[in-house]
Protein backbone atom coordinates (compact mmCIF):
# COMPACT_ATOMS: atom_id res chain seq x y z
CA UNK A 1 0.00 0.00 0.00
CA UNK A 2 1.33 3.43 -0.94
CA UNK A 3 0.52 6.50 1.12
CA UNK A 4 0.66 10.02 -0.18
CA UNK A 5 1.84 12.74 2.21
CA UNK A 6 -0.48 15.66 2.76
CA UNK A 7 0.32 18.84 0.87
CA UNK A 8 -1.02 22.35 0.48
CA UNK A 9 -2.21 21.85 -3.08
CA UNK A 10 -5.69 22.72 -4.21
CA UNK A 11 -8.35 20.34 -2.77
CA UNK A 12 -8.26 17.02 -4.58
CA UNK A 13 -5.67 18.18 -7.13
CA UNK A 14 -3.64 14.99 -7.09
CA UNK A 15 -6.76 12.86 -6.93
CA UNK A 16 -8.22 14.62 -9.94
CA UNK A 17 -4.99 13.99 -11.86
CA UNK A 18 -5.03 10.34 -10.83
CA UNK A 19 -8.70 10.10 -11.81
CA UNK A 20 -7.95 11.61 -15.21
CA UNK A 21 -5.15 9.10 -15.79
CA UNK A 22 -7.36 6.17 -14.70
CA UNK A 23 -10.15 7.31 -17.04
CA UNK A 24 -7.67 7.54 -19.92
CA UNK A 25 -6.38 4.06 -19.10
CA UNK A 26 -9.95 2.76 -18.82
CA UNK A 27 -10.64 3.94 -22.38
CA UNK A 28 -7.59 2.02 -23.63
CA UNK A 29 -8.49 -1.17 -21.74
CA UNK A 30 -12.10 -0.93 -22.94
CA UNK A 31 -10.91 -0.67 -26.55
CA UNK A 32 -8.62 -3.68 -26.04
CA UNK A 33 -11.51 -5.64 -24.53
CA UNK A 34 -13.71 -4.89 -27.55
CA UNK A 35 -10.90 -6.02 -29.87
CA UNK A 36 -10.52 -9.28 -27.95
CA UNK A 37 -14.29 -9.74 -27.99
CA UNK A 38 -14.34 -9.63 -31.79
CA UNK A 39 -11.96 -12.61 -31.85
CA UNK A 40 -14.85 -14.98 -31.33
CA UNK A 41 -15.32 -17.67 -28.69
CA UNK A 42 -15.39 -15.82 -25.35
CA UNK A 43 -15.27 -19.03 -23.28
CA UNK A 44 -11.71 -19.74 -24.43
CA UNK A 45 -10.52 -16.15 -24.84
CA UNK A 46 -8.08 -15.47 -21.99
CA UNK A 47 -7.11 -12.03 -23.31
CA UNK A 48 -10.76 -10.96 -23.21
CA UNK A 49 -11.21 -12.20 -19.63
CA UNK A 50 -8.00 -10.42 -18.52
CA UNK A 51 -9.32 -7.20 -20.07
CA UNK A 52 -12.64 -7.60 -18.24
CA UNK A 53 -10.78 -8.11 -14.94
CA UNK A 54 -8.57 -5.07 -15.61
CA UNK A 55 -11.63 -2.98 -16.47
CA UNK A 56 -13.37 -4.01 -13.24
CA UNK A 57 -10.27 -3.07 -11.21
CA UNK A 58 -10.08 0.33 -12.92
CA UNK A 59 -13.79 0.93 -12.32
CA UNK A 60 -13.27 0.14 -8.64
CA UNK A 61 -10.37 2.60 -8.36
CA UNK A 62 -12.33 5.28 -10.21
CA UNK A 63 -15.34 4.81 -7.92
CA UNK A 64 -13.10 5.01 -4.82
CA UNK A 65 -11.56 8.29 -5.98
CA UNK A 66 -14.99 9.72 -6.84
CA UNK A 67 -16.13 8.83 -3.28
CA UNK A 68 -13.14 10.63 -1.77
CA UNK A 69 -13.57 13.70 -3.98
CA UNK A 70 -17.19 13.99 -2.89
CA UNK A 71 -16.18 14.66 0.72
CA UNK A 72 -13.40 17.18 0.11
CA UNK A 73 -14.36 20.63 1.33
CA UNK A 74 -12.97 23.74 -0.31
CA UNK A 75 -10.68 25.47 2.19
CA UNK A 76 -11.33 28.79 3.85
CA UNK A 77 -7.77 29.66 4.84
CA UNK A 78 -7.48 30.87 8.40
CA UNK A 79 -10.64 29.01 9.36
CA UNK A 80 -10.08 26.66 12.30
CA UNK A 81 -13.46 24.94 12.06
CA UNK A 82 -13.30 21.14 12.00
CA UNK A 83 -14.85 19.78 8.83
CA UNK A 84 -14.53 16.73 6.63
CA UNK A 85 -11.04 16.78 5.15
CA UNK A 86 -9.45 18.49 8.18
CA UNK A 87 -6.41 17.06 9.93
CA UNK A 88 -7.31 17.41 13.59
CA UNK A 89 -5.36 17.02 16.82
CA UNK A 90 -7.47 16.36 19.91
CA UNK A 91 -6.62 15.99 23.57
CA UNK A 92 -8.64 13.49 25.58
CA UNK A 93 -9.97 14.10 29.11
CA UNK A 94 -7.69 17.13 29.75
CA UNK A 95 -4.59 14.91 29.58
CA UNK A 96 -1.82 16.71 27.64
CA UNK A 97 -0.15 13.35 26.99
CA UNK A 98 -3.27 11.65 25.60
CA UNK A 99 -3.55 13.15 22.13
CA UNK A 100 -4.53 11.85 18.71
CA UNK A 101 -3.94 13.31 15.24
CA UNK A 102 -6.15 12.15 12.39
CA UNK A 103 -7.92 13.12 9.20
CA UNK A 104 -11.66 13.48 9.61
CA UNK A 105 -12.96 11.66 6.56
CA UNK A 106 -13.98 8.45 4.86
CA UNK A 107 -12.12 5.20 5.48
CA UNK A 108 -11.56 4.96 1.72
CA UNK A 109 -9.08 7.81 2.17
CA UNK A 110 -6.79 5.75 4.41
CA UNK A 111 -4.59 4.48 1.61
CA UNK A 112 -4.39 7.97 0.13
CA UNK A 113 -3.05 9.85 3.16
CA UNK A 114 -0.23 9.37 5.65
CA UNK A 115 -2.31 9.88 8.82
CA UNK A 116 -4.94 7.85 10.64
CA UNK A 117 -8.60 8.32 9.70
CA UNK A 118 -11.53 9.15 11.97
CA UNK A 119 -14.96 8.68 10.44
CA UNK A 120 -17.28 11.68 10.72
CA UNK A 121 -19.97 9.14 11.65
CA UNK A 122 -18.05 7.85 14.69
CA UNK A 123 -18.92 9.22 18.15
CA UNK A 124 -15.70 11.28 18.18
CA UNK A 125 -16.21 12.46 14.60
CA UNK A 126 -19.78 13.54 15.29
CA UNK A 127 -18.70 15.34 18.47
CA UNK A 128 -15.95 17.45 16.90
CA UNK A 129 -17.45 18.10 13.46
CA UNK A 130 -18.16 21.84 13.28
CA UNK A 131 -16.15 22.67 16.40
CA UNK A 132 -13.14 24.99 16.45
CA UNK A 133 -9.68 24.99 18.02
CA UNK A 134 -10.12 25.28 21.79
CA UNK A 135 -13.62 23.80 21.81
CA UNK A 136 -14.25 20.99 24.26
CA UNK A 137 -16.80 18.33 23.35
CA UNK A 138 -18.12 15.43 25.39
CA UNK A 139 -19.29 12.26 23.69
CA UNK A 140 -20.28 8.75 24.72
CA UNK A 141 -18.04 5.80 23.88
CA UNK A 142 -19.60 2.51 22.71
CA UNK A 143 -18.91 1.18 26.24
CA UNK A 144 -21.22 3.86 27.67
CA UNK A 145 -18.37 5.85 29.25
CA UNK A 146 -18.24 9.59 28.58
CA UNK A 147 -15.08 11.07 27.12
CA UNK A 148 -14.04 14.68 26.63
CA UNK A 149 -12.13 15.76 23.55
CA UNK A 150 -10.57 19.20 23.19
CA UNK A 151 -9.64 20.35 19.69
CA UNK A 152 -5.98 21.40 19.94
CA UNK A 153 -5.21 21.93 16.25
CA UNK A 154 -7.10 21.88 12.97
CA UNK A 155 -5.38 22.14 9.60
CA UNK A 156 -7.03 22.00 6.22
CA UNK A 157 -4.55 19.97 4.16
CA UNK A 158 -5.31 18.60 0.73
CA UNK A 159 -3.92 15.65 -1.14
Amino acid sequence: MTTVPLSKERPGGRLEQQLSELCRLRTEVSAEMMGHRRMGDLDNNDAYHRSVTDLEALDSQIARIHAVLEVIDEPDLGDDTVRIGSVVTVEFDHDHFDRARFLLGAHEQHELVAVEICSPNSPLGQAILGSAVGDERTYVLPTGRECTATVVDCVHHHW
